[in-house]
């Protein structure tokens, strides 16, 4: 039977078990995990969780790294018929426990070799803390539960840039519908081969990067999610001759940083390279190609949890696409997606910039347990809302100015953070930077406020960081016409970010107004 008959992710991996079992379903530290191993695997799994007393509809915490564990719990619990909420293994025990009691979780899953540890940390009136390896000797032919095309495979929690996170529902249909609407869109095959360090716990990473292989049963050389040292990923796409790899933007921007001489990397097999997860910079595009000897491989995209992962990006090859603004076009929409721009409700034409509402059969139904929210969702009932601003062009092509809580408001002026964010960071002493609106009540309303982190290298000098403020101040109403406020240069690491490293812009506007970022000694310069 072929993966396109596929109705379940646990449909898919049964066929691919069935008809290509000695193939990898991916490498991990140079080893082949292949179909039919990982299908036993799943398989134990669920039958010690059904042991366990765990239930369909009961919902398993899925605290792993990247790693064959993750894929062994992940469907496993999918398997058993319960619902797999994958969250961020980095956190403390107690946002574990926190997040688990938010979506009444029976069970917490964590690293076998962490197990002790995370058991005395979590209350014995808790979930269970269990680990993949206790399903080891389980029999993997027991009968599961019935799994349909219209049960949730998984809650993925969002990263909560702007708000508390929320758990966006994936049904199995909706991430079939998407991966099929992925392979379209990218023009991925089965000849592809993915590298990847993305989380596993996380959208992308997840979906694009394990799902989309596994469909089609293209080769998959996943790696640990620390980018502390970017050449094992450049080192993985050259030793591995892949031809498919993707990331956010920062990341493009650590290759430039931290790899003194890229012609020592061979990258010329990568035919699709994918910038998405966070504003798109056109500058990256252009200075990762050129550093790295390659031409219109980078393609931006755009998608988001509620609408599973994918919503748009470019067929393979095509030339990047910016405006007056220096925007970077992220494509035109995916198959039976539809994109409406609207403001005040009502939607608007093209070239006008509104909130980003999408109707795609691959959208959520709502939040977990959040009818509030859900309902706050919707626009017209069959689209869903985004939060960001932006706008369609004549050809319908998408431009993503922004988060819409983001947006500052100066003497009239609309200005988006990305722009501001991007000039800052050109300076050479500056590691990342965030642009906020302070409003201290004056007639102009927000004040624009550039908030620059100091990379670790020597510490500049008063005087330097005096000249650098200015050089900030400059560049910036040159370019935009608009004066900031305030620069202030931070510690490193100062920045809040999300677990997937977004910036946490409304946190960051809050530390600075309650004064913890001088308190905790956050702030260089200006030292008052």
């Amino acid at each position: 039977m072929p993966a396109t008959a596929a109705q379940t992710l646990i449909e898919l991996l049964e066929i691919r078990a069935q008809d290509t079992p000695s193939k990898a379903a991916f490498v991990w530290n140079g080893e082949p995990c292949r179909f039919a191993d990982l299908w036993s695997s799943v398989n134990r799994f669920a039958g010690y969780l059904h042991e366990t007393g765990i239930a369909p509809g009961d919902r398993v915490v899925l605290a792993l790294p990247n790693g064959p564990e993750f894929f062994f719990a992940f469907y496993g619990t999918q398997r058993a018929g319960a619902l797999a909420v994958p969250l961020y293994p980095g956190s403390g025990s107690a946002r574990i426990l926190s997040m688990a009691i938010r979506c009444g979780a029976r069970a917490i899953v964590v690293p076998s070799n962490d197990l002790a540890a995370r058991r005395c940390d979590i209350p014995a009136a808790g979930p269970s803390v269990i680990s993949t390896s206790e399903s080891a000797g389980h029999s993997s032919n027991l009968s599961f539960p019935e799994v349909r095309p219209e049960d949730i495979a998984f809650i993925q929690y969002t990263s909560g840039s702007t708000g508390a996170p929320k758990g966006v529902m994936l049904t199995h249909r909706g991430l079939l519908i998407n991966i099929r609407q992925l392979i379209e869109g990218m023009q991925i095959t089965a000849e592809d081969r993915f590298v990847s360090w993305l989380p596993v716990y996380h959208d992308m990473g997840l979906i694009l990067k394990t799902m989309v292989p596994f469909y089609l049963a293209a080769e998959l050389f996943l790696l640990p999610t620390s980018l502390t040292n970017v050449r094992v990923w450049l080192e993985a796409i050259q030793q591995c001759r892949a031809t498919l790899t993707a990331a956010p933007d920062f990341a493009y921007r650590l290759c430039l940083r931290y790899v003194r001489n890229p012609g020592d990397y061979d990258l010329s097999s990568l035919r699709v390279v994918l910038n998405a997860a966070e504003p798109v910079r056109y500058r990256t595009i252009q200075d990762f190609e050129r550093a790295f000897a390659l031409k219109n491989v980078m393609i931006p995209g755009y998608g988001l949890a509620e609408a599973t992962v994918g919503v748009c990006t470019w067929t393979p090859s095509t030339p990047a696409i910016v405006d007056e603004r220096g925007i970077v076009a992220v494509g035109r929409p995916f198959r039976n997606i539809h994109i409406e721009i609207v403001e005040n409700e009502v939607p608007v034409e093209a070239g006008q910039i509104g909130e980003i509402v999408i109707q795609s059969p691959a959208n959520t139904s709502g939040y977990y347990d959040s009818r509030e929210d859900t309902e706050r969702l919707f626009w017209r009932k069959s689209y869903i809302r985004t939060g960001d601003l932006g706008y369609l062009d004549s050809e319908g092509r998408l431009f993503v100015t922004g988060r819409a809580k983001n947006i500052i408001k100066h003497g009239g002026e609309t200005i988006f953070p990305q722009e501001i964010e991007e000039i800052a960071e050109r300076l050479p002493i500056v590691r990342r930077s965030a642009a906020v609106g302070i409003d201290k009540g004056g007639a102009e309303g927000e004040q624009l406020f550039v908030f620059a982190e100091l990379k670790k290298s020597k510490p500049p000098t008063e005087d330097e960081l005096y000249a650098a403020s200015l050089d900030v101040v400059q560049a910036i109403q040159q370019q935009l016409g608009t004066r900031p406020g305030r620069v202030y240069f931070l510690n490193p690491h100062a920045i809040p970010l999300t677990y997937n490293g977004k910036i946490q812009h409304s946190y960051l506007k809050e530390l600075y107004l309650s004064g913890r970022l001088h308190q905790e000694g956050e702030i260089v310069f200006p030292a008052y």
